[in-house]
């Protein structure tokens, strides 16, 4: 039995419309906040609390000579999980590694380190392991002196696959501004 054109084009268009229709992994942006504190500075080592909970790692740091900012690129690893509940644990939140790369500047007084006016870097997701595999998003920190030292807050966003819980249908949306 031979089906007709007009009966495949309405066999196509439904098809298309569920597609359309259904929901996709595309995952939910969710917003990230909180403090990176020294562990090792020497050695890169750090620690994140707040939305991420665990270990932040300088893998690559290359300045560039320019002035009168002082600049650096490199690479940077989290191990550790994202704390969607806020209950400052990872039980039942993703978990895994993230990689960044870091666009780094800040402004210094005088040579010595400790003598930071302000430092500010960009870190775009390059890439995720486990509950953060296929992850999107980017983090900006911010260096603040305080009498006890520098002081890093992060600001971003995070988005996960739709494995990891978050589903969200398709839609369209505005563009957004920034």
């Amino acid at each position: 039995m031979q089906v007709r054109w007009p009966m495949r084009l309405v066999l196509l268009a439904t098809a298309a419309a569920l597609l359309i229709a259904a929901p996709v992994a595309a995952g939910k942006t969710r917003q990230v906040s909180g403090r990176q504190i020294a562990v090792d500075e020497q050695n890169g080592i750090y620690k994140m609390r707040g939305s991420l909970i665990g270990r932040w790692t300088i893998d690559t740091f290359e300045e560039s000579p320019a002035g009168p900012y002082y600049h650096a690129t490199g690479t940077e690893t989290f191990k550790g999980c994202f704390d969607r509940r806020r209950d400052h644990k990872c039980k039942h939140d993703p978990k895994g590694t993230l990689s960044f790369t870091i666009e780094y500047w800040a402004l210094f007084a005088s040579e010595d380190p400790a003598s930071i006016i302000w430092g500010s870097c960009f870190h775009p997701i390059t890439g995720g392991t486990g509950g953060f595999a296929g992850a999107q998003g980017v983090l900006m920190m911010v260096d603040t002196p305080t009498k006890k030292g520098v002081e890093t807050r992060y600001i971003g966003n995070l988005k996960l696959p739709g494995k990891s819980g978050y589903q969200s249908p398709v839609r369209a949306t505005k563009a957004g501004g920034c």
